[in-house]
């Protein structure tokens, strides 16, 4: 038996038997080696005996593919390799898959005929046991391959791409301009690159993003005001106490790479009413004594203004705390000293406006704001007519107007009876 399976060339014969050929096989083996007939019987009894055996026992002659220094796989025949080379090739994006594909050694075994791999199977252990090759994720846009690099920086790249124009605390969305597809398959390892690279590769690509953007704005609270006529003019409260509103703006904002291209407002609604402050003031002008009016007569104050050139727009109190009396005229009338004196004050502040005060005698001092301009500053004297300032509408004012008060030992007075109303 040894003898016959040398002579028949043992890995042809294995292989010829197994797939009942086994007629043909000896009478070429008879033709070419010219072999007496008798021990070509009994080879042909032989083989077919083993044919039968292999056969009965679910066995199969096959092959063991050496690659890359291990056996990855057991096939039926040598062709089985090629055809997975084949598979190889078309998995493999780049061209060069061919030429990393390294010549595997083949070894005749005999197993069962559900080990032997298919060229699909044997496809896949190529490509594993190949170190060229690496499974990754490829990059392409337009239908054109821009770059590939593993699974986990390709999807770090895109993430961050995207959502770099994201406005904080609204909803957002995004895409890509382009047609831009992640596809994963194998790539010659030369060509997968850092992620730094893929971030550089997707630089030039253009991002929309949508953000529903949600705003709150507050609505001031008003400050109403109710009269009390038994409270005097210096009465003041706060009876409630006033709070802020909230407006809630919803708008669509559609960029492109961080610039806004469109802003549709979704909804525009108050979701909190504000509160109005109220505040209870005295009208009730304390009356003035004798030792008063006396006191105010000796002043010898003269109006602030020329007749003719103003109307009284307020008096002192006037059911608002206003400890001074107002003038209205046209803005650049000129405003007079009441007495002789000396300027304490002559500036700007955001109550006042422009404004001064001059200290009189006996205690007595008088301001004047909301001016236009100031004709004097502080240190200097001035003459009871002399002009000091022109009208105006600076600081809280609400028009053209002089606000005149007079200060009896830093305490504000009712003016009326200083300049003779």
């Amino acid at each position: 038996m040894i003898f016959i399976l040398k002579a028949l060339r043992i890995k042809e014969i294995i292989e010829k038997a197994a797939n009942s050929r086994l007629f043909n096989m000896v009478c070429d083996f008879v033709k070419t080696n010219k072999v007496n007939i008798k021990f070509a019987c009994l080879a042909a009894v032989c083989l077919f005996s083993l044919g039968m055996y292999i056969s009965a026992n679910g066995l199969a002659v096959g092959f063991n593919v050496k690659y890359s220094g291990k056996v990855i796989a057991t096939v039926k025949s040598q062709k089985v390799f090629d055809s997975a080379c084949e598979i190889v090739e078309s998995n493999v994006a780049e061209c060069m898959s061919g030429k990393s594909i390294k010549s595997p050694k083949f070894s005749l075994t005999l197993t069962t005929v559900n080990e032997l791999d298919s060229a699909v199977k044997l496809a896949d252990k190529i490509i594993n046991n190949t170190d060229s090759i690496e499974k990754c994720s490829a990059i392409a846009v337009d239908g054109k391959v821009l770059i590939c690099g593993s699974s986990e920086d390709v999807k770090a790249a895109l993430d961050e791409k995207l959502t770099a124009f994201y406005i904080e605390g609204a909803e957002n969305s995004s895409s890509f301009v382009e047609s831009v597809k992640v596809t994963e398959g194998y790539h010659i390892k030369s060509e997968i690159k850092s992620l730094s690279k893929i971030k550089e590769a997707l630089s030039g690509l253009n991002v929309k993003t949508t953000s529903v953007v949600t705003s709150q704005k507050e609505i001031t609270f008003k400050t109403t005001t109710v009269k009390d006529s038994t409270k005097t003019v210096d009465y003041s409260v706060i009876t409630k106490n006033g709070s802020n509103g909230i407006r809630e703006i919803v708008q669509t904002v559609e960029t492109v790479n961080g610039a806004e291209t469109s802003r549709v407002e979704n909804s525009n609604q108050v979701i909190k009413e504000p509160v109005d402050r109220v505040i209870t003031v005295g009208t009730k002008i304390p009356q003035i004594s004798a030792s008063q009016k006396a006191a105010a007569s000796s002043a010898g104050f003269i109006r602030p203004m020329n007749a003719g050139t103003y109307t009284v727009t307020s008096y002192y109190g006037d059911g608002r705390n206003h400890k001074a009396m107002d003038f209205g005229a046209k803005k650049g009338t000129p405003i007079f000293a009441v007495a002789d004196g000396t300027v304490t004050y002559a500036g700007y502040d955001s109550d006042y406006g422009y404004n001064l005060i001059i200290q009189h005698k006996n205690g007595l001092s008088t301001r004047y704001a909301h001016a236009a301009a100031l004709c004097v500053s502080k240190g200097q004297t001035v003459s009871q007519g002399s002009m000091i300032a022109t009208v105006g509408n600076s600081g809280r004012s609400t028009g053209a107007h002089l606000h005149f008060e007079v200060i009896v030992n830093g305490n504000r007075v009712n003016p009326a009876p200083y300049i003779g109303f």
